[in-house]
């Protein structure tokens, strides 16, 4: 079937199909700017969705479907399928519904990165003013690429797509409360126990829409898709066993120091694979958004680089479903989810460590200053465990001259000075909450 036909196929497909039931998600996307909007998230994450949600959104405002169109490019019976032609498709669209040029079309293009040359495509639709709004999504950053936001500069807006937040999952559960008052109210209890369900399965939306389902088998397929589709093929790995490998051994290991020639080293029993192959199959897990890496906090960039890096991953229930661990982790998973959160709210997140040894988990930067220092500890029944994690926040407030620093817990809530330092407790599953909500600094014990 040539180009046309296929497209003209997959138009009049989308104008008889209704809207599946919708979760609202919480971001927002100006659909009014002039911009080309890109939502940018791992897949399986919602994206679909959520061009739903603003397909909806327009529907209830009184725009026509005939001047909606939304393409799933990821499906194989639009392959193959370039960039360029992707210029039948405003033509094919306007012919079909017969909407004049006047009019403005909304064109929803989903999982574009599957197109060579699609970003000067959508850079010719804005330059050429044909009445058309764009909203483009993608499962890896190289949608937010420094060539990808030179080439559309000022042209679009970003929305960095994540799994369910926790707040997001107490939405779909109809579960209300006042996050002030939480802490002391009887729907602390209910909260907790859809917090021990979020650790353990996550937040991609299949899992909480559909509990009955086997969400180890799910996440488990999900992974595999990121692997395979995502990453081997599009890149043409060589190796696709030892890659493979390579990405459970890290999703195995969150929250560890790491250097590419450590991991290097760790295959070389059964691998000659380079350092720059180890580089290059980091980035491509990053890329994927399956993987975040962190550096260690310094002036220096050279330092910075010389120094190893942390790894986290876009959900705790893909790392208890992918994970070869023999038991559960609860410190890292907890330090996974606290990494996810404060990379939802757009920090720019390092880790920090001194000559001695003591280490501070997360320092977040905002600007040119470091602005929060955190541990995660999810046990404190061993006072040398506590002991450790108090030392390492103070060394890092008197080395960042800051008067505050907060550690992650599992259920305590509390307050105390040390050295003239205010430390806070306070547990993971109310500082999502707290996080969510913007009350980080309103909270008091």
């Amino acid at each position: 079937m040539e180009t046309r036909e296929k497209l003209k196929s997959a138009i009049i497909e989308w104008q008889g199909r209704a809207l599946p039931p919708l979760q609202k998600r919480s971001y927002e996307a100006n659909i009014d700017a002039p911009h080309i909007n890109d939502i940018v998230g791992v897949r399986r994450c919602g994206k679909t969705y959520y061009m739903y949600q603003l397909i909806s959104e327009l529907l209830e405002r009184g725009v026509p479907k005939s001047n909606i169109l939304y393409l799933n490019l990821d499906d194989d019976r639009l392959q193959p399928l370039n960039g360029d032609e992707l210029q039948l498709l405003v033509e094919a669209f306007r012919e079909i519904q017969e909407v004049s040029a006047e009019d403005r079309l909304y064109l929803f293009l989903d999982e574009i990165q599957n197109f060579p040359s699609w970003e000067r495509w959508v850079k010719g639709i804005y330059d050429r003013k044909q009445n058309v709004k764009l909203v483009i999504s993608g499962s890896n950053a190289s949608l937010l690429s420094q060539e990808i936001s030179t080439l559309l500069t000022g042209r679009h807006l970003s929305t960095r797509m994540f799994p369910f937040s926790f707040a997001e999952l107490l939405d779909y559960h109809s579960i209300t409360f006042d996050v002030k008052t939480l802490p002391y109210s009887e729907d602390r209890p209910v909260v907790k126990r859809r917090f021990n369900e979020y650790l353990e399965k996550g937040g991609f939306p299949e899992t909480i829409v559909y509990p009955s389902v086997q969400h180890r088998e799910t996440l488990q397929s999900y992974f595999d898709d990121i692997i395979y589709r995502d990453i081997i093929s599009r890149h043409g790995i060589r190796n696709p066993l030892i890659f493979k490998d390579l990405a459970l051994f890290c999703i195995s290991n969150i929250a560890k120091p790491h250097t590419y020639n450590s991991l290097r080293r760790l295959f070389a029993n059964y691998s000659s694979l380079s350092t720059d192959a180890i580089i290059n199959y980091i980035a491509y897990l990053e890329d994927a958004l399956l993987l975040f890496s962190v550096n260690h906090y310094d002036e220096s960039l050279k330092q910075q680089i010389n120094k190893p890096r942390k790894l986290y991953c876009i959900d705790t229930g893909m790392i208890n479903a992918v994970s070869f661990k023999l038991s559960s982790d609860t410190g890292r998973l907890y330090e996974n989810l606290v990494f996810i959160q404060l990379l939802r709210s757009g920090n720019e997140i390092y880790y920090w460590q001194d000559r001695k040894g003591l280490e501070v988990d997360f320092v977040t930067k905002k600007g040119l200053e470091p602005s929060r220092l955190m541990q995660v500890c999810s046990d404190f029944s061993d006072p040398k465990t506590k002991e450790r994690e108090v030392n390492g926040l103070l060394a890092g407030m008197k080395n960042f001259k800051m008067k505050e620093g907060t550690i992650i817990t599992s259920d305590l809530f509390d307050e105390e000075v040390v050295d003239g330092k205010k430390i806070r407790y306070v547990p993971l599953w109310y500082w999502l909450l707290e996080g969510e909500f913007n009350m980080m600094n309103d909270y008091s014990i």
